[in-house]
């Protein structure tokens, strides 16, 4: 009985030993679970974040470069734009201000920058002479004493203001006040001064003509002139006028060369002061100028070849201008 007992309570320790076993492993078997799934969950935790990060810092980067690149881009256009505004403005203006305080503006084109000469560039050379101002440029004018011009391989001088007659505009009266250096394009309308501005044919003292750019001003306080005529308008442009010529540092056209169809105030600023020798004029009547800002002794060719300039010329030449247009290969009036 005793031993009976014994084997039961044996066999109930074993059941109760058992059930606590699996009890624990019920109890135990999750937490064991979790530790062996917690790397695996962490790094896919991680890969999940890792992913997360590098599709932000991917998607912060490429807003990043986005930003910079529509930066640079704005950056770019602005300064391109700027630079297009310049060159539009150099085109309308023509803003070279030369140390001599004027400003200078290419008729038709924007101003193209002479091939360079043979002499040393250096900075525009200081003029003094008397100017007028028109609307968006200063202008050198001859008011007293003979003006003359190297026309058709001669000097010729113009008749004096007396022999110009007086003209009448609406109910006004203008004299005539002053010879003014610019070409036919800017020779026109009212000045800042209240003057007026006219392109017409000049008579010369011994005979013959040529145009030239003619100032006539009010005199308010001056009687009525004895008698005054219309203002007379210069002819028509010519329809395919242009400009050309080509300058040679040597006679017969040889040495170095340059062609343009622009105005030229500053030939030191290119190496062609006091360098020119030879002219072909292909087309356009221009102003060629002892010195620099269209001022100084003046010579006038029309279409032509000139091989040789002479002692007069030769490496004299400081600025020029076409003043006339005419079509390539014609001839030109005076």
């Amino acid at each position: 009985m005793s031993k009976w007992i014994i084997l039961c309570a044996m066999a109930s320790v074993a059941v109760a030993v058992t059930a606590g076993d699996v009890s624990a492993a019920a109890k135990h078997g999750p937490v064991v679970h979790a530790a062996r799934s917690h790397p695996a969950k962490l790094a896919h935790t991680q890969q999940r974040f890792h992913n997360a990060g590098t599709r932000q810092h991917t998607t912060k980067l490429g807003h990043t470069q986005q930003r910079f690149h529509n930066v640079g881009n704005r950056q770019h256009a602005n300064k391109l734009a700027n630079t297009q505004q310049r060159f539009h403005k150099v085109s309308t203006t023509h803003p070279a201000t030369s140390h001599s305080g004027l400003t200078h503006f290419t008729p038709g084109s924007s101003h193209v920058t002479l091939k360079l000469g043979p002499a040393k560039v250096t900075v525009a050379k200081k003029t003094t002479f008397a100017t007028i101002k028109l609307a968006n440029r200063v202008a050198p004018i001859w008011r007293s004493g003979p003006k003359r011009i190297w026309v058709g391989g001669r000097w010729k001088t113009f008749v004096a203001f007396s022999a110009i007659p007086v003209v009448r505009i609406g109910a006004g009266y203008f004299w005539p006040d002053a010879y003014v250096n610019v070409g036919r394009p800017y020779c026109t309308g009212a000045t800042p001064d209240g003057c007026q501005l006219n392109w017409q044919a000049v008579n010369f003292e011994d005979g013959g003509r040529a145009f030239q750019c003619v100032q006539f001003c009010p005199r308010p306080n001056a009687a009525p002139p004895p008698q005054a005529v219309a203002l007379v308008p210069p002819p028509p442009v010519p329809a395919a006028g242009a400009c050309e010529v080509t300058v040679y540092s040597e006679p017969n056209f040889a040495g170095q060369d340059a062609t343009t169809g622009e105005e030229q105030p500053a030939l030191s600023q290119t190496g062609w002061q006091d360098q020119i020798v030879s002219i072909q004029v292909k087309s356009g009547v221009w102003d060629f100028f002892s010195e620099e800002n269209f001022s100084g002794n003046n010579m006038r060719l029309r279409p032509g070849s000139y091989k040789a300039l002479g002692p007069e010329w030769a490496k004299k030449i400081n600025s020029f201008m076409c003043v006339m247009t005419a079509v390539p290969g014609a001839t030109a009036a005076q």
